[in-house]
């Protein structure tokens, strides 16, 4: 495993503490078998995909309500409505809050189907992150397909060397999306035009991504930062959306063998760190506000 010097603390504008766990071991919400997804609700709700349910917390982090997931679930997403949105291979299913199915759509070319590894909302889009055709499919509310984002790169889509592609997306209804292959973060309209991009390989600088493919996970805060997560060296950092390293929250925190952080961020800025392989949801606050006039 790579060891990658962490800089102090004291250096970055922000810093994040632990300061709750979800699903431990010997807690009686304890993941037995897996951990997929997580997405936050209407009034901070948290809801977690694993042991092939989708478990429904509130801001407390008190269970609330647990239903069946489809088979093979591998994602989900929630929409303002309470609707949960969750993907699994060649589909995305659409339940009630209460966990009644309401609809579905197939994803991805009859002979290819997609591999889906991410859906995300923003107004009547539904997005869904595609790592067999490399690329981000646009659907209506009924499940037409209205584009693509990630093919006006100059390969033609994102590289995946790690067949995962993640994407998350602000208020403005920029996408950010996880081009592991480049060692970037990419930013597009929802027309698919490409806007910007952020990052680089490097073994010594903590605002660079390590290995062969990283970051692989990305989440946006209320307030426009970025959170990424890596493997290799698993940890999760906050950006600014010019890519400038505002957070390390570092490996003594995750299981080294942890190829994937599952992000998600609620109201209040905490961030939810979900490890599939301790099968736990870590909470971190934020702990020292930015300085004023620093960076934010």
């Amino acid at each position: 495993m790579a060891q990658v010097p962490a800089a102090p603390a004291r250096q970055f504008p922000r810093q994040y503490s632990q300061t709750a766990v979800l699903g431990g071991a010997g807690s009686p919400d304890q993941f037995s078998r897996s951990l997929a997804g997580i997405a936050i609700a209407v009034g901070d709700q948290m809801c977690v995909l694993g042991d092939d349910e989708v478990r429904v917390f509130d801001a407390r982090l008190r269970r609330v309500r647990t239903w069946r997931a489809p088979d093979h679930a591998t994602c989900l997403a929630v929409g303002l409505d309470g609707r949960v949105y969750v993907g699994s291979p060649g589909r995305v299913d659409v339940f009630s809050d209460a966990g009644s199915r309401i609809a579905g759509f197939a994803v991805g070319d009859k002979d290819k189907p997609a591999d889906v590894t991410a859906v995300k909302l923003s107004g009547t889009e539904i997005l869904v992150a595609d790592a067999n055709a490399r690329l981000i499919r646009r659907h209506g509310p009924d499940g037409t397909l209205r584009g693509l984002v990630g093919n006006q790169s100059k390969t033609g889509s994102f590289i995946l060397p790690n067949r995962s592609l993640d994407l998350a997306v602000d208020r403005a209804g920029v996408i950010y999306a996880t081009d592991t292959g480049r060692h970037q973060v990419t930013t597009w309209s929802l027309d698919g035009a490409p806007l910007g991009k952020f990052g680089k390989f490097g073994m010594s600088d903590p605002a660079d991504f390590v290995g062969c493919c990283n970051p692989v996970n990305v989440a946006v805060t209320p307030d426009g930062k970025v959170v990424t997560g890596e493997k290799m060296v698993a940890r999760a950092k906050v950006f600014d959306p010019d890519g400038a390293l505002l957070a390390v929250i570092g490996p003594e925190h995750f299981d080294p063998a942890c190829t994937h952080i599952l992000l998600a961020v609620d109201s209040t800025g905490r961030i939810l760190a979900a490890d599939p392989v301790r099968r736990h949801v870590l909470v971190f606050s934020m702990i020292q506000p930015p300085a004023q006039g620093a960076r934010r």
